[in-house]
């Protein structure tokens, strides 16, 4: 009887273990997501990639919801969507903007050309 206790006991503490690491886990992830949201909206996402950030944020608040409900697992896959999403977002404005310098000076390259090779310089 007695070993059977001990052994129900340890059983519990295990489990009981197992879900703190778990939740722990979880809430890391969740940091990280709302880093990775934040440093997207930072790097001007919602101008330039305005569907992944939407899709982060949404995987993010779907993952706010789960941890309060204690869904650790849900929240833990909705929190690593989230920071997918922000970084393609991120990855994507920052892409764009690059472009659009580029461009830029690709444009003023080809003023300068055109003032070198006037008649009369």
């Amino acid at each position: 009887m007695r070993t059977r206790l001990i052994l129900l006991l340890a059983t519990a503490l295990w489990c009981a273990s197992a879900m703190a690491s778990d939740r722990d886990d979880s809430n890391i992830l969740f940091a990280q997501a709302q880093t990775a949201v934040q440093a997207a909206e930072a790097a001007d996402a919602a101008t330039y990639a305005a569907v992944e950030l939407h899709s982060a944020q949404s995987n993010l608040a779907a993952a706010s919801g789960a941890l309060d409900r204690r869904q650790w697992e849900l929240g833990a896959m909705s929190s690593e969507k989230a920071k997918a999403d922000a970084e393609l977002a991120a990855a994507r404005a920052r892409e764009k903007r690059a472009t659009a310098a580029t461009a830029e000076i690709e444009a003023s390259v080809e003023t300068l050309r055109r003032d070198i090779n006037r008649p009369g310089n």
